[in-house]
C-alpha cells in the first residue's frame, strides 16, 4: 500500500531545492549516498544484491520507510549478472569468480590498456581502438573481436571485409555481446524498479545517472592512473587529443541523462586531488573538462552533484568559476568550514562526513561531529548532510543517532 508520511514527497524536494539555490528550508537536508549498504536493511549479501538489482528492493524501501532521506541514490555498484557473461577481469567482485566473500565490496584495478605508444592508433580512430582492442583485453570473451574488421567502407573492400565476421572467435564474442546486452536490460529494468520504489516510499529520486569527466574516462579506462601523470609531462598534447575524444563521450552521457528527465547528474571526480595533481596543473588539464561536463549538465536542465573523491582543500578556489545556485560539491576530505566560507555564495556544498564513523565510531562522536558540521555549514543555507563518499556498511546504532542529530540541531 502506499507510504504516507508528514514528510511528504513535495517537502523533501522543496527542501533540497532550497539548499542548492543557497537558502535556508525548513531544515537541513539529510541525503546519505548509498552504495551497497540496501543491502544490510535487506537481510542480503552485496553479491545477492550485484547479481540482481531486483534484490536490493526490500532493503531500500526499509531504509527509505526508516530515515525518510531527502533524495534517493541508486544502489552504486556494478552488476555482476553482466561481467560474469563478458569475463570482465578489472574489476573485483564479491564470489567465486574473484574469490572474495559474499559481502565484500568490489574493486576496480588500475589496469592500462592504451600503451605509450598507442596514443596515435587511438586518436586516428577511437571506435575501432575501443572496440578491437580495449573490449577484448577488459573482458576475456570478448578477445574474438581483435579479428573483426569494422572500418573498411571502400569499394569491394567494404564487402571483403565481412568475412572476419565468419571467424569462429568473432562469433562468438558476437554472440557473447548479444547475451551480455540481455543481461544489461534486466540491470537497467531492475534499478528503474529501485527508482519506483523510491517514489512509492515519496523519496525525491537524486543520483540515478551520471559519468567522469574526460580526464578521468581517459586515466580510468585507457591509460591508467600511473601514466597519465606522467604523460602530462612527456606529452601533454596527446593527452589532451585523448581527452577530447573522451569528452565527446561523457557530453553523449549529460544528454542521454536529460533525456530521461533527470533532475540531478552524478559526477564522481578521480583524479583531480590534491595528492595527484598539482593546482596548476588541475586549472590547465583538468578542470575544463570538469567545468564543461557542468555547464552541459546545467545547460540542459540539470543540477550537476559532483563527488570530488581525496583531498580537495587547493581547489576550492577553483569551484566558484560556476553559476551561482546550479551545482552541489560533495567533498570525500576537506576543511568543510573552510568550503563554506569559500563557496557559500556559489554553491550548495555537502558531505566530509566520514563513513569510517558510521561504521567504527561511537554515538557521542557522532553526534558531536554532526552538532559541529551544522554549526560551520548550515547558517544561511547551501549545505546538505551527506557522507564523504558512498555507503556500503554501517552500524544501526550510529546511523541512527547521525540521522536523529541533523533532524534535532538542523532545524531552521
Amino acid at each position: 500500500m502506499p507510504y504516507e508520511t508528514e514528510n511528504t514527497i513535495d517537502k523533501r524536494k522543496a527542501r533540497v531545492a532550497a539548499a542548492v539555490a543557497l537558502k535556508e528550508g525548513d531544515r537541513v537536508p539529510f541525503a546519505p549516498s548509498i552504495g551497497t549498504a540496501y543491502t544490510q536493511y535487506g537481510g542480503i549479501t552485496k553479491y545477492e544484491g550485484m547479481i540482481d538489482f531486483r534484490n536490493f528492493k526490500p532493503g531500500i524501501e526499509r531504509f527509505l520507510r526508516r530515515y525518510e532521506p531527502d533524495l534517493f541514490w541508486a544502489p552504486t555498484t556494478y552488476p555482476v549478472n553482466v561481467m560474469e557473461v563478458l569475463g570482465t577481469n578489472y574489476i573485483k567482485w564479491p564470489g567465486a569468480t574473484s574469490g572474495l566473500p559474499l559481502d565484500a565490496g568490489f574493486q576496480i584495478t588500475d589496469r592500462t590498456f592504451l600503451e605509450e605508444d598507442q596514443y596515435d592508433e587511438f586518436l586516428r580512430d577511437p571506435t575501432a581502438f575501443l572496440f578491437g582492442k580495449v573490449y577484448p583485453a577488459r573482458h576475456d570473451k570478448l578477445k574474438g573481436l581483435q579479428k573483426a574488421v569494422i572500418n573498411n567502407v571502400v569499394e569491394f573492400g567494404h564487402y571483403a571485409s565481412l568475412a572476419s565476421f565468419a571467424d569462429p572467435d568473432v562469433k562468438e564474442a558476437l554472440l557473447t555481446l548479444m547475451h551480455a546486452g540481455d543481461e544489461a536490460v534486466k540491470w537497467i529494468e531492475a534499478m528503474n524498479e529501485c527508482a519506483a520504489v523510491a517514489l512509492e516510499c515519496q523519496t525525491p529520486l537524486g543520483c540515478i545517472s551520471g559519468a567522469t569527466i574526460a580526464y578521468d574516462a581517459f586515466a580510468d579506462m585507457l591509460r591508467g592512473y600511473i601514466n597519465v601523470p606522467m604523460d602530462l609531462y612527456t606529452m601533454p598534447d596527446k593527452v589532451v587529443a585523448a581527452c577530447e575524444v573522451m569528452d565527446v563521450f561523457e557530453q553523449r552521457a549529460v544528454d542521454a541523462a536529460a533525456d530521461q528527465g533527470l533532475e540531478y547528474f552524478f559526477i564522481p571526480l578521480h583524479g583531480g586531488t590534491d595528492d595527484l595533481m598539482s593546482p596548476e596543473m588541475y586549472a590547465k588539464y583538468y578542470w575544463p573538462y570538469l567545468k564543461r561536463l557542468m555547464e552541459h549538465a546545467i545547460d540542459r536542465g540539470m543540477t550537476p552533484y559532483v563527488l570530488t573523491e581525496g583531498n580537495y582543500d587547493t581547489r576550492l578556489e577553483q569551484l566558484c568559476d560556476v553559476p551561482k545556485g546550479k551545482v552541489i560539491y560533495m567533498f570525500e576530505k576537506v576543511d568543510i568550514a573552510r568550503a563554506k566560507k569559500v563557496l557559500g555564495d556559489t554553491a550548495c556544498i555537502c558531505g566530509n562526513f566520514p563513513t569510517a564513523d558510521l561504521i567504527y565510531g561511537t554515538r557521542e562522536k557522532i553526534i558531536e561531529d554532526t552538532k559541529r558540521m551544522l554549526d560551520a555549514c548550515a547558517p544561511g543555507g547551501g549545505f546538505i548532510m551527506n557522507c564523504g563518499i558512498v555507503l556500503d556498511n554501517y552500524k544501526e546504532e550510529l546511523l541512527d543517532a547521525w540521522h536523529e542529530a541533523t533532524l534535532k540541531y538542523g532545524a531552521y
